[in-house]
């Protein structure tokens, strides 16, 4: 297909997937040798899920995806034993938006979550968050039988009636919102002299590892670990300060990849008798480069946190469950985040909900190796995925093409090919920018405030599904 052609259809189908929506990949760095492990069959029944969330880290900052200086022993170790995903993306390049979607499968504006909530108290504060007739994961599995665990940062509002306790959590120990570092909760109570910033990681991990120890043996469970690391401000624990030869930054990932290492180890020691368990680990969105010498590495591609750049919504990714996944497997095709929830969902053997529109898909026959790629209605049969900033969808895409609505990044309609330029320097766009920028100035931009549609324009876009 030419890239004239390519422009227009992709063009007109962004334009139609916003009205819906409301609003081969690049190669991977060389990773090193993998081992194939035998693994032993998982037993019969729905798996115990962990899903562990870093925060702004970027695709370069582990090592089996091409850092050089962070020592990643454990999250190397998932990838060896697992599946590496190496085009995973997020809908939205900043934390309450894509948290959200992960954990509801929708996009950005289905939630009106579309930008990132302020900070608050269980009593004060902005009262704004998740709504409460929203399906998050842990609803999806408590309802399937399954004891439900929320640790660490939520992001999805911070009042009683957004917290993880009344959308699907049995109990949650954390810290509720982006930018505190100093209001810990357990359910939704303020711990008494709760640990420094420093000793959070720590926290987290004692209690992620005590929720899968204690978990019931007779029914499964879904542990969510959301860490507010790498984000700024930096605060590794004292053992792991001035450990890396990645600096501060460094020091918290590695503290990081201990506290992976630590779960992992009690998910091993837990053993398969009763049932197996999957694991997952990804990022929220990719490195806040403008932090300096505090900020992670998007690897080999453009931009960061805050960008539809590749370097902004393409986030490492790793799948964990012996048995299932081959060992060392690595999955080049576009996923994204929203994909997790109805892949969970069919693990618990649950169904989605009809009053929902769900464009995610169900990853486990191709993180089994059972298909080479997911179909759908884009390019050469591939799948169509959405990009958003704020409320408004921005890009698409399609087989290996990119198509970019313009904004702050740039003034025009912009296309990208992945899969000969996966850094996004060259626009193959043929129309002159001339002729764009006189079409882009016709047409309405993209939306950009961060301002929540209301109730009701939420519930319209879902009924308009």
């Amino acid at each position: 297909m030419s890239s004239r052609r390519t422009a227009f259809f992709l063009g007109a189908a962004l334009a139609c997937l916003t009205t819906a929506c409301g609003g081969s990949s690049p190669t991977a760095p060389p990773s090193p040798p993998v081992v194939a492990l035998p693994s032993p069959t998982p037993p019969p029944g729905p798996p115990n899920v962990v899903i562990i969330l870093a925060d702004d880290m970027g695709y370069g900052d582990i090592g089996v995806y091409g850092a050089r200086l962070n020592k990643t022993p454990n999250l190397d170790r998932l990838a060896a034993e697992g599946v590496r995903m190496t085009d995973f993306r997020v809908p939205s390049a900043l934390c309450t938006p894509s948290r959200a979607a992960l954990l509801t499968g929708l996009y950005p504006p289905r939630t009106g979550l579309v930008g990132n909530l302020p900070s608050g108290s269980p009593t004060e504060g902005i009262t704004d968050g998740i709504d409460d007739d929203e399906i998050t994961l842990g609803d999806a599995l408590r309802e399937r039988g399954y004891a439900t665990a929320a640790v660490g940062k939520w992001h999805l509002g911070s009042t009683v009636p957004y917290l993880p306790l009344r959308h699907g959590f049995d109990s949650y120990f954390g810290i509720s919102n982006g930018d505190q570092t100093f209001l810990l909760l357990r359910g939704s109570s303020p711990v008494k002299d709760p640990p420094g910033l420093d000793l959070i990681t720590k926290a987290y991990t004692e209690e992620a590892v005590q929720v899968v120890k204690s978990a019931p043996r007779d029914r499964p469970f879904f542990l969510y670990l959301a860490h507010r690391s790498p984000h700024v401000p930096l605060a590794p624990a004292p053992e792991f300060r001035g450990r890396s030869a990645g600096g501060a930054y460094g020091d918290v990932v590695e503290e990081l990849d201990w506290s992976v290492g630590e779960v992992m180890k009690a998910v091993r020691d837990r053993g398969t008798a009763e049932r197996s368990t999957v694991v997952f680990f990804t990022s929220d969105n990719g490195p806040w480069l403008s932090q300096g010498e505090e900020a992670g590495s998007a690897g080999p591609f453009r931009a960061g946190k805050n960008t539809p750049y590749e370097g902004g919504v393409r986030v490492p990714a790793l799948a964990w469950w012996p048995g299932r996944y081959s060992a060392g497997r690595v999955v080049s095709e576009p996923v994204m985040s929203l994909d997790l929830f109805p892949t969970i969902v069919a693990m618990a053997k649950g169904q989605l909900s009809p009053a929902r529109k769900y464009y995610g898909a169900d990853l486990t026959p191709l993180l089994a190796g059972e298909v080479a790629r997911l179909p759908g209605a884009g390019v050469d049969g591939s799948r169509e995925l959405l990009g958003y900033y704020f409320g408004a969808a921005i890009s698409i895409r399609s087989g290996p093409w990119k198509f970019l609505r313009p904004g702050y990044w740039d003034l025009v309609d912009t296309l990208y090919n992945l899969q000969t330029d996966p850094a996004e320097t060259t626009d193959v766009d043929p129309t002159p920018r001339s002729h764009r920028a006189r079409r882009s100035r016709r047409r309405a931009g993209p939306r950009t405030s961060s301002r929540r549609p209301s109730r009701r324009s939420r519930r319209r876009e879902r009924a308009s599904a």
